[in-house]
């Protein structure tokens, strides 16, 4: 049997608004006290053609034009409603901002249109996501269906047989979609799993008809290989390699590898291929590769919310995440992520393991702290050693499994899997 070992590391820091030890602070915030900003509760962020950053609010739109912030309401502004949920930007360089309850507005050189029940198909509460494809189509997701309008046509698909095609869905929630070069759509829904069209082909996985670890997507992103990776809201990280019909999928949780929350609820993939997700009370987790994670959170990173409901990477290559209570989060911009994505040198044998693990410290880390979590998340076994000589964990009292194993050495901790057999 192959034995793949896991990884999870973050590098522990400050609090908020102290510098780390290595001498920084991660993130500048931006928020109600030292910003201006409407609401600490960011809904969606996005970089227009000029460079500026729009962030939507549950009260409101906001401008930052890499000085100071502008905000855009109902009450100064043609904006159709301050309920802001999603931002897109076309190709055309027009503003589309979903609301809640009020449809969508478009913002072109300082005037505002309008799409709503009245001069289009869709509806006008529950816009959730819009996206513009590489063809200029939007796709908009809402509680009743998706919506694409290709410029020639409305297309609007659901799961009733009217269906656009007589591709009918498993259920009509749709949360959000993301388009390959090649046409597929990958679209994500809560309750109804996970969907594809093409303009001949449609299918659906979910729980009952595939075996499909998840019925609920909150995010889809498509990663280089043009693979599909989902944000769930239970079910962790889910990755569906390969082609589309059929392929081979992977789920990532905290039980099997250690993530620190199983509800993700929005994923990105920067150009360095890493899949960067914004979970419910885990913060940022930067997936590096098959396993292994970073993370970066309130206590290690001064990240003002672990609840982040949105990211976006701007031209620069610098993230931002958009928080629940926290505000807008901007990474240190003089800093690049890969810089805190450096595996600390740590050897574990054997593994598998009938009794004895021996842990081996990496050089010059001085010692370390590490601890056994069962299963459950009970902490079996744990110690302390100031010295670089290996320590020896006896696993002999516990049952046979898969364990995760924590140290803490040079500032970081690195978690992984241990199989008792």
């Amino acid at each position: 049997m192959r034995i793949v070992v896991h990884l999870l590391f973050w590098t522990l820091v400050g609090i908020a608004g102290t510098p780390n030890a290595m001498g920084q602070q991660l993130w500048e915030v931006f928020d109600m006290a030292t910003s201006g900003l409407p609401s600490n509760t960011i809904t969606d962020l996005v970089q227009d053609h000029q460079g500026d950053i729009w962030a939507g609010t549950d009260w409101g739109l906001c401008r930052f034009d890499g000085t100071a912030w502008e905000v855009i309401q109902t009450s100064n502004s043609g904006l159709p409603g301050d309920d802001v949920s999603c931002l897109s930007v076309d190709a055309q360089g027009r503003l589309w901002v979903g609301t809640v309850s009020h449809g969508i507005g478009i913002l072109e050189d300082g005037a505002w249109s309008y799409l709503d029940n009245t001069n289009s198909p869709i509806v006008t509460e529950g816009v959730k996501h819009i996206l513009h494809d590489h063809r200029d189509w939007v796709w908009i997701s809402t509680e009743l269906g998706l919506y694409c309008d290709t410029g020639e046509e409305w297309r609007h698909y659901d799961h009733t047989p009217e269906s656009y095609a007589g591709f009918t869905f498993f259920g009509p929630n749709v949360r959000a979609v993301d388009v390959r070069e090649d046409g597929l759509v990958a679209v994500a829904t809560m309750n109804a799993g996970l969907t594809y069209l093409t303009e001949s082909e449609f299918i659906y996985y979910t729980a009952a008809s595939s075996n499909f670890p998840d019925n609920s997507m909150n995010d889809v992103a498509l990663d280089g290989n043009g693979d599909r990776w989902l944000a769930c809201p239970a079910g962790g990280l889910i990755w569906h390699a390969s082609t589309f019909m059929g392929g081979p999928w992977f789920q990532y949780t905290a039980a099997n590898v250690g993530l620190p929350d199983n509800t993700l609820l929005c994923i990105i993939v920067d150009e360095d291929d890493r899949k960067i997700i914004g979970s419910e009370t885990g913060g940022v987790i930067i997936f590096e590769g098959p396993g292994t994670f970073s993370v970066l959170d309130e206590a290690n990173s001064g990240l003002p919310d672990d609840h982040v409901r949105c990211l976006m990477m701007d031209d620069e290559g610098v993230l931002w995440a958009g928080t629940n209570i926290g505000g807008i989060a901007r990474f240190d911009p003089t800093m690049r992520l890969e810089e805190y994505s450096q595996v600390p040198d740590i050897n574990v044998y054997p593994n598998p393991a009938t009794e004895i693990v021996h842990i081996r410290p990496s050089h010059g880390s001085g010692g370390m702290q590490w601890r056994v979590i069962d299963p459950t998340g009970k902490v079996v076994q744990e110690g302390t050693t100031r010295s670089e000589e290996e320590v020896i964990v006896d696993l002999s009292n516990v049952s046979s499994g898969v364990y995760a194993l924590s140290v803490l050495q040079f500032g970081r901790m690195t978690t992984l899997q241990v199989i008792r057999n």
